[in-house]
């Protein structure tokens, strides 16, 4: 891998973690999409549901570093 010149490393390190933050939230949404629909109660809540919302709220934070 190429060096990454010192101005571009803010930037890279965000874009970075904001793809890992994207994927960890992809694997939390499907997740919760397989209980819901196996799941006919689902729609009140379960810890699927409350993990994707979770990542929703970390990939958000980390989309604002991407902005900045």
């Amino acid at each position: 891998m190429a060096k990454i010149p010192d101005m571009n490393y803010p930037m890279y390190r965000a874009l970075t973690e904001a793809i890992k933050e994207a994927d960890r939230f992809i694997k939390k949404a499907e997740l919760a999409r397989e209980r819901l629909i196996d799941d006919q109660y689902a729609w009140s809540g379960t810890k699927e549901t409350g993990a994707a919302k979770r990542a929703s709220m970390d990939l958000t934070r980390e989309l604002v570093n991407v902005r900045k």
